[in-house]
């Protein structure tokens, strides 16, 4: 199994087009990474691939990733999608892949997230055929002929703002894949509002875990300057505090790493006293093109 961040950033990305905080103005002087916004390409063998969410810079992740790129006149090696959630940044990038594909893709999401999507002129064509958009909430599920076994997790979390911001089960799914192969398994949950005792076994059953680590702080964009919202209101845990995600998975022994970053967060300088507690706590800081498992 192949594991590759494609974009570790959450929505807008570093730098974010209408930001100028300090992360963005790093990014923008070349003194820090850029980082486009959330997604991940899963394959069992490098021949077929899996995204899991469709971020909107998944163009320029595609042509900066070549095993996605197209290997014929016209075609893709994607074979599909899992959708963790409805926000627009981890599904608009189906409106870049709008454009005609015979065999079509299959796709994977909750029942409330597809509803969500296919409300929204831009994503309703993949509720057609070619398309399959297949609906889970926990029941286990093969992809390519169960070469990777999938099992969803409804995890604490809202709909999208553009959708109410509901606690609705199911608005936010994590992913749990492994190889049928053997060697190594990984949880895929780059949103959950809290760790619940589902979402703390599934975490130490993992080998690796893939975890939201949208903000530091629970006011951390109002202590920026960045607006007035906090990271559980935006459905997110903050990962300081003893109560926050970092505390949460101290101890364990799996491979931790934190995705799904916001531009206003310090611990994307990896000067900052919050970035050496992440690895102090023995967890990592995911970056664009990160490889996490080649098995």
């Amino acid at each position: 199994m192949i594991v590759r961040v494609l974009g570790s950033a959450a929505g807008g990305g570093v730098p974010q087009w209408n930001c100028n905080c300090v992360n963005c103005a790093a990014a923008r002087r070349g003194d820090a990474p850029p980082r486009s916004q959330s997604s991940f390409a899963i394959s069992a063998d490098g021949d077929a691939w899996w995204l899991i969410n469709v971020s909107p810079d998944v163009a320029g992740q595609i042509e900066a990733f070549p095993p996605l790129q197209p290997r014929e006149r016209r075609g893709t090696p994607i074979a599909g999608m899992l959708l963790t959630d409805a926000n627009v940044d981890h599904l608009g990038g189906l409106a870049v892949l709008r454009q005609s594909h015979p065999r079509g893709f299959e796709i994977y999401s909750s029942e409330i997230v597809r509803t969500i999507a296919t409300a929204q002129p831009a994503f309703a064509a993949f509720g057609r055929a070619p398309h399959r958009w297949n609906t889970v909430l926990t029941e286990p599920f093969a992809l390519d002929g169960g070469a990777l076994r999938v099992t969803p997790l409804p995890v604490p979390g809202l709909t999208p703002g553009f959708a109410g911001r509901d606690q609705t089960r199911g608005a936010v799914l994590a992913f749990h894949v492994e190889s049928s192969a053997g060697g190594g398994s990984i949880l895929f949950a780059p949103v959950f509002a809290a760790i619940d005792p589902e979402l703390a076994a599934a975490i130490d059953a993992a080998d690796v875990v893939l975890l939201d680590g949208s903000f530091w702080s629970e006011d951390e964009m109002r202590d920026a300057g960045l607006g007035d919202k906090t990271a559980r209101g935006l459905g997110h845990l903050p990962l300081d505090g003893v109560s926050g995600s970092l505390t949460a998975i101290a101890g364990r022994r799996n491979r931790r790493i934190f995705v799904h970053l916001n531009n206003s967060n310090p611990v994307l300088d990896p000067a900052s006293p919050q970035a050496r507690a992440v690895l102090a706590a023995g967890a990592e800081v995911a970056f664009d093109g990160m490889e996490i498992l080649r098995l």
